[in-house]
């Protein structure tokens, strides 16, 4: 089965969790059966890359811009509903040019997120990360969200996703931050550039 075929069937026939009850949300999932528990693929509509996605977490159809294949920018999130902590995701891919440059790309995201400190690179077979932890101030000082911040790049082609994944600080009580950051982990690993 692919995305379309996903996108058209009946909501009552499929599992009973927001990736397919949300119709916005269903057009990027490409197959019924989990990749790890709690996670279905997902299928980036450019056709250039696919990643783990958590079971209930929704797209922002608002937000999403997609002008050509070359460039994608999502947002999903998940609420305390059905996760232990509040978080939302933004994610850009990026196709040709500046997409190979890393100094190019962290210039982007830096816009995007304030962050202007150092990543930790991480070598895989396929692609490598750009990997930073940062928090966010309001305007007394006191923190209001975590973020862990990732600059995928392929080894082999000129594809990249930025990704930022923001926790809202009141909703993470106790939960330690290492365990939000192994998730955040396994979605940044899991992204598969076509």
């Amino acid at each position: 089965m692919g995305q379309k075929d996903i996108s058209e069937m009946d909501p009552d026939d499929l599992p009973e969790v927001i990736a397919f009850q949300d119709d916005f949300t269903r057009e990027f999932i490409s197959s019924l059966d989990e990749v790890e528990d709690g996670y279905f693929l997902f299928e980036s509509k450019t056709g250039g890359y696919t990643m783990k996605y958590p079971e209930n977490a929704r797209m922002d159809q608002l937000y999403y811009e997609m002008p050509d294949d070359k460039f994608e920018d999502i947002q999903f999130g998940e609420g305390e509903e059905t996760n232990d902590h509040e978080y939302g995701v933004r994610a850009t891919y990026d196709k040709g040019g500046r997409s190979s440059e890393f100094n190019r790309l962290k210039g982007v995201f830096e816009a995007r997120t304030s962050y202007e400190g150092n990543y930790e690179s991480i070598e895989y077979d396929d692609k490598t990360i750009h990997f930073a932890t940062s928090e966010y101030f309001d305007q007394d000082g006191e923190i209001i969200s975590y973020n862990f911040l990732g600059i995928i790049m392929s080894n082999y082609s000129d594809q990249s996703v930025s990704m930022a994944y923001m926790t809202d600080k009141d909703s993470v009580g106790d939960i330690d931050l290492e365990v939000i950051q192994e998730k955040t982990m396994k979605i940044m690993e899991s992204i598969e550039f076509k």
